[in-house]
């Protein structure tokens, strides 16, 4: 085995640690690009060598041998570590500029792997992998998925953000810290919160891969150039008319705010640290801006889509 690959089984799933993996940034018109990242051991693409730096196309499979991983990075920063003995194929990526709605679409065969659906916040995304012609589909979150082919069974653990497994008759959420085991048109199964040597395993793994953006972090800071970033706010997807939460997450400046101001993209808006608007039908760019006792002033933006009928 690889030197860079370690390996620790906790709570019954085996993680495989890839030292040195990294996110590539980009703009958004190049939401459709998918590298291969990090590649140790045994991996390959319709049958041939990957390597480092490989773009991953249309309907191209990667699979991975024993002792072997490899991590896949989007443009935009979502983020796939394939562990070994895994099959995995991209369906289709897309990006829609009018909704700002990135679309990815990956078929699991067999095995297990990692997500970070995570864009920045100024897009969407439908992220959507397929265990046994079962939909798994989050807007963001950071989540495990493994499919035993021989036994049609599906597992996932949702660490940070929500989950769905659209089982047809019905759509099961799983939201942070939960987990469900159920088998390819079987009965569907009520989320259980998961063990907690299986969370702290999967968080090791996201912070390896570089944090996450759905992890907010306040800080009493002062000193500096004022900062604000937009908080509170878990799922920028949901159905019309859609309620969303937010509060402003502030550093640096002189520590006095004299003003917050939230704007909605409606030409509705607020004040104050934290905010409550329903969006209608639509998507919205959400833009907060404050302002500290000495006149320093920083704003942070953040898109909000409203929709008929969300799925997630």
């Amino acid at each position: 085995m690889n030197q860079f690959i370690k390996s620790t089984l906790m709570a019954g799933f085996l993680f495989y640690s890839v030292a040195g993996s990294f996110i590539i940034p980009a703009s958004a018109q190049d939401a459709y690009v998918v590298r291969a990242t990090q590649v140790d051991g045994t991996v390959t693409k319709n049958g041939v060598a990957l390597k480092e730096g490989d773009v991953i196309q249309r309907d191209d499979k990667v699979e991975t041998k024993a002792n072997s991983v490899a991590i896949l990075t989007w443009s935009n920063g979502s983020m796939v570590e394939i562990y070994p003995e895994t099959s995995f194929t991209l369906k289709g990526i897309s990006y829609e500029g009018d909704l700002k709605l990135e679309k990815t679409l990956l078929s699991l065969e067999k095995g297990r792997i990692f997500a970070k659906a995570q864009v920045p916040e100024h897009l969407l995304s439908h992220f959507e992998i397929s265990a046994g012609n079962v939909p798994v589909i989050t807007q963001g979150a950071e989540f495990a998925l493994k499919y035993e082919e021989s036994e049609k069974k599906f597992t996932v653990w949702s660490l940070i953000g929500r989950v769905v497994v659209d089982m047809g008759v019905k759509r099961i959420r799983i939201e942070d810290g939960q987990q469900v085991a159920m088998k390819a048109g079987g009965t569907p199964e009520a989320p259980v919160p998961m063990p907690d040597k299986t969370r702290d395993a999967l968080m090791k793994v996201s912070k390896r891969l570089g944090g996450s953006l759905l992890i907010e972090e306040e800080t009493a800071s002062t000193g500096g150039p004022l900062k604000v970033k937009v908080g509170g706010v878990r799922n920028r997807r949901g159905d019309a008319p859609y309620n969303v939460k937010f509060k402003a997450i502030i550093s640096g400046g002189s520590g006095k705010i004299k003003s917050i101001r939230w704007d909605f993209g409606d030409g509705e808006s607020s004040m104050g640290k934290e905010a409550q608007h329903t969006f209608t039908q639509g998507v919205y760019i959400v833009v907060v801006t404050v302002e500290d006792e000495n006149g320093q002033k920083a704003t942070a933006q953040i898109t909000i889509s409203a929709e008929e009928s969300c799925a997630c």
